[in-house]
């Protein structure tokens, strides 16, 4: 370990930064990881729905969809494993993680703030693209996710690197954080059948308004 990781590490996490379908490591305190992740389990796996946004040490470090892979070198598929590590661990928590590999990322550009997009959007999801429009061109197409070896729509979970709620219901609230960027928008979709899961399960959370990820 270098001088730089060792500086971060005195602050209690050490973060490489990576690209979707990369794995990293996250070191935390013990104190800033129990207890404060929603971990949800998914086709043997266990998936990140949420963490704890009142704790400094959490924020820029995780996405809704990251697959948790090992805690503290010891590999996990259930809550019930994950959570008995962290709690028996005496200091430090390495959490190995896979970035949202179910995603999905497409960069779209526009040469005028008023054209349009060529996309329909309906709530978080995208439900159709207009054949020969930007969307289209920069390779978005509707129906085009799979979740459990089925075809299924997509669903919006960040757009320019900002998280988009797993809650959220509103259109305009999509199309609002598209356009902020004017005449470029990147967007990442995960399937909307996962994102469902994620978000019906992170409900039963008895404080899931404190671990919603949001802009």
């Amino acid at each position: 370990m270098d001088d730089k990781e060792m500086k971060d590490m005195s602050y209690g996490y050490r973060v490489k930064k990576t690209d979707i379908g990369s794995t990293l490591s996250i070191y935390l305190q013990k104190r800033h990881a129990l207890n404060n992740f929603h971990l949800v389990e998914v086709t043997s796996s266990l998936w990140l729905a949420g963490w704890n946004q009142k704790e400094p040490a959490l924020m820029n470090k995780f996405h809704v969809g990251d697959q948790l892979l090992s805690v503290n070198g010891q590999p996990v598929t259930t809550v019930a494993e994950a959570n008995t590590i962290m709690e028996m661990t005496p200091s430090g928590v390495e959490l190995l993680l896979k970035r949202m590999p179910l995603a999905a990322e497409y960069k779209m550009h526009r040469e005028k703030e008023a054209e349009d997009w060529g996309m329909q959007i309906r709530q978080n999801r995208l439900v159709d693209v207009i054949h020969g429009g930007i969307a289209w061109t920069a390779g978005l197409q509707p129906f085009s996710a799979e979740f459990a070896e089925k075809a299924c729509s997509w669903a919006i979970t960040q757009v320019n690197k900002c998280p988009v709620s797993v809650l959220c219901r509103s259109t305009d609230v999509i199309w609002s954080k598209i356009n902020s960027g004017k005449t470029d928008a990147l967007i990442t979709l995960q399937p909307s059948e996962f994102v469902n899961i994620l978000s019906n399960s992170l409900l039963e959370h008895p404080h899931y308004e404190d671990f919603v990820a949001r802009s």
